[in-house]
This record gives C-alpha cells, sequence and structure tokens, in this order.
C-alpha cells in the first residue's frame, strides 16, 4: 500500500487552473489529498471614491466562494479549497510547508523572456520551496506514463545527490510505466567546430554517458514492481536534450542543483529554459 501524499495546486480564475487540477488529478492517488489554494488582495485601484470600495469582508468571501464553486465543480473528495491573502507565490510556499506538502503544483503562464516566460508565481515557487515542483505546460496527456529522469552523477560517492531524489521521486508516480533516465554529453562549437563531433568516439560517449545514468540506477535503490527502469545517452546540451526528449515524454524530471549533465537547472538560464519551453509538464525536484 502506498502511502498517502499531499499536492499542494495553486489556482486562479484563468484557463491553467483547469488544465493544472486535471494534471494533479490525474497524476495523484485514490487517497492522496490535493489543497487548492488561491490568493487574494485588494487590486491596487478599486475605486475613485469611498462609494466604491468593497468591504474587506465582501471581497474575502467572494474569493472563497470561488474556490468554493470551482472545488464543488471538480466533484472530487481528495481537494479541498483554501483561500490565503497575499502574493500567490508566497501564499502557495507557506501552504506548502504547513501541509508538509511532497508535491507543489502550478500553471505556466506569461509571454516574454525570463520570470515573465515562465510566470511570476511559478518562477517565485520554483525558488522559494526546497519541495519537488511541477509546472505543468506544454502538451499534458492524461496520466504521467512515459517519465524522462535528467541526471548527473556529481557528488553521488557521498550515495545520495538531487538526481537520484529525482529518480526515487518518479517511482512514486502511481501511472508511470517507462522510466526513462538519461544523462547527456556534448561538444562545444568552438572546439567541434561546424560539425558536431568531426573524428570524434561517438560510442565512447554515449558509453560514458550511459554509465552515468547506471550509476544514478543503482543508487535510487529497487524500482517499483511492474515499472520499466531504462537508461540512455542523448545528444546535445542539458537543456536543448530534455526539450526534446519532452516532445515524447509524459513527463520530464530533473534534479535542482549541482554542474553539468542535468542537474543545476533550479537557478540558471536551464532551469527557465526547461520550465518555459518544454513540450509537457516539468517536475524539479531538489
Amino acid at each position: 500500500m502506498t502511502r498517502q501524499r499531499t499536492y499542494v495546486v495553486g489556482i486562479d480564475a484563468s484557463q491553467e487552473t483547469g488544465r493544472v487540477l486535471r494534471w494533479t488529478r490525474d497524476a495523484a492517488g485514490p487517497d492522496d489529498r490535493i489543497v487548492a489554494v488561491h490568493a487574494w488582495d485588494f487590486p491596487s485601484m478599486i475605486g475613485i471614491d469611498d462609494r466604491a470600495v468593497i468591504p474587506y469582508d465582501d471581497f474575502e468571501a467572494m474569493a472563497v466562494q470561488g474556490v468554493t464553486d470551482l472545488v464543488d465543480r471538480q466533484d472530487d473528495p481528495r481537494i479541498e479549497g483554501v483561500t490565503r491573502r497575499g502574493h500567490p507565490g508566497r501564499a502557495i510556499v507557506a501552504e506548502a510547508d504547513e501541509r508538509d506538502a511532497d508535491t507543489v503544483v502550478v500553471g505556466h503562464q506569461g509571454s516574454g523572456m525570463a520570470s515573465v516566460v515562465l510566470g511570476s508565481t511559478a518562477n517565485h515557487v520554483i525558488h522559494h520551496t526546497e519541495r519537488p515542483v511541477v509546472v505543468v505546460r506544454g502538451e499534458s496527456r492524461p496520466t504521467p506514463e512515459l517519465v524522462v529522469v535528467g541526471v548527473d552523477d556529481d557528488d553521488l560517492d557521498e550515495g545520495d545527490n538531487e538526481s537520484v531524489r529525482a529518480l526515487r521521486w518518479a517511482y512514486e508516480l502511481d501511472d508511470a510505466k517507462i522510466v526513462q533516465v538519461v544523462h547527456s554529453w556534448f561538444v562545444p562549437t568552438f572546439v567541434a567546430g561546424r560539425f558536431s563531433n568531426p573524428g570524434g568516439d561517438f560510442e565512447t560517449l554515449d558509453r560514458e554517458a550511459t554509465e552515468v545514468a547506471s550509476r544514478v540506477v543503482a543508487a535510487a535503490g529497487e524500482p517499483p514492481a511492474g515499472l520499466d527502469v531504462r537508461v540512455a545517452a542523448l545528444n546535445g546540451t542539458p537543456e536543448f536534450a530534455l526539450i526534446e526528449a519532452s516532445r515524447e515524454a509524459d513527463l520530464v524530471v530533473v534534479g535542482s542543483r549541482g554542474r553539468g549533465g542535468f542537474t543545476g537547472l533550479v537557478l540558471g538560464s536551464t532551469s527557465m529554459d526547461l520550465a518555459s519551453h518544454a513540450h509537457c509538464p516539468v517536475a524539479i525536484v531538489r
């Protein structure tokens, strides 16, 4: 019997909320809890005189009623609605801490560069929680059956690292059927010239990358019965390789710190690229 998990989900009045809730409901087990959090606050301008001002209690009541109606429409006993006043990102992180959440789920919004592409709420959550975060974006399939986990063996001599924790998190997905554990290799253009790797030993590079993935699999321990775990080498920079892999995957999972391979993703450009441009939902595990 699997343990009961808690998912904290950020919701608002946008169309993204429906996609985020659908993903979470599909990923969560029958006994898991889903806490849907909506943050509200007074707008900076709510009227030109005192007659136009909405009383505090009324504004809060509207937020509560909106969440209640949304939860009722889901008709799912696993979902609990919560309202908090304040910044959405901070509200989600605070709720996740109070609930000791196993996973935080947020939507992808925005149309610009850097944090604007990802959305300010998702960007805040990723950078301010120690818990696994799923960014629901791209093609969201009914259940995450094919899961790609990008790994690195940085600091693995200590017996554990972010990649190992990311793989163990993927093992806990109820509907996962195939977990593909991948590591990338890349020869920079200033070394390779116009061609990817002229005269290079592709077999050696592939073998070394596969060995990295295999070490992480060994460190993660025995996978659940019936789960098909595969290892593979990918050619490309970490962000490019994972974005390309996301075309076929239902979910891409990565660790959040380190250097090289697929770690070091949360606070650098690679994390922004993956969370902003992947073709499927992305999970970032610390």
